[in-house]
């Protein structure tokens, strides 16, 4: 065999190898590519999706933005009434006490509920003062006790009395008021 013939010989074994490789190499690249834009089409349809979900809740949540919105201002409404009232009922309650001259149980607490549901609407100082000045108002017992000094009626005349006041109801009760 010559040299020529090797040549020949080699020249055609790598033909014959290098065809499917280089076809390897072919598919491949093609496989890649394909693959490739089948991924970039994936993700290019799954922005696209993506995007009309956005908008079509964008679009469904505009009326409910636009209802919450009219909810708020009316709800400012309301609270901005409660306030009013509730102000409006503390001083009627502070004006009564000090026309009495003096505040009772009942009267504490019933102005102390209202107080603690202005501030927890967000009212102001004015009916602070008020507060400040009805804790001054003395209660009922100590409301008669200065009374009764100023007259000089001592504590047991003004018990006797009363005693007195109970049985004669109670007798006029039994008796028919006769």
């Amino acid at each position: 065999m010559t040299v020529t013939e090797w040549i020949t010989i080699i020249s055609l074994i790598i033909s014959t190898l290098s065809i499917p490789t280089l076809f390897g190499v072919i598919w491949k690249n093609l496989s890649d590519k394909k693959k490739e834009n089948s991924q970039k089409n994936k993700e290019k349809k799954k922005e696209e999706f993506q995007n009309n979900v956005r908008e079509v809740l964008r679009q469904e949540n505009e009326p409910i933005k636009q209802s919450i919105f009219e909810i708020n201002e009316k709800l400012d409404l309301v609270s901005d009434g409660t306030l009013s009232s509730l102000r409006n009922d503390i001083k009627n309650c502070f004006y009564e006490c000090v026309d009495k001259g003096y505040r009772t149980d009942y009267d504490f607490q019933n102005i102390h509920d209202l107080y603690d549901s202005y501030t927890r609407l967000g009212g102001n100082s004015f009916i602070k003062d008020i507060m400040s000045r009805f804790e001054t108002l003395p209660t009922k017992d100590e409301y008669e006790r200065r009374k009764n000094m100023k007259s000089g009626i001592s504590n047991d005349v003004i018990q006797q009395i009363r005693v007195q006041k109970v049985r004669k109801s109670e007798e006029e009760g039994f008796t028919g008021g006769k």
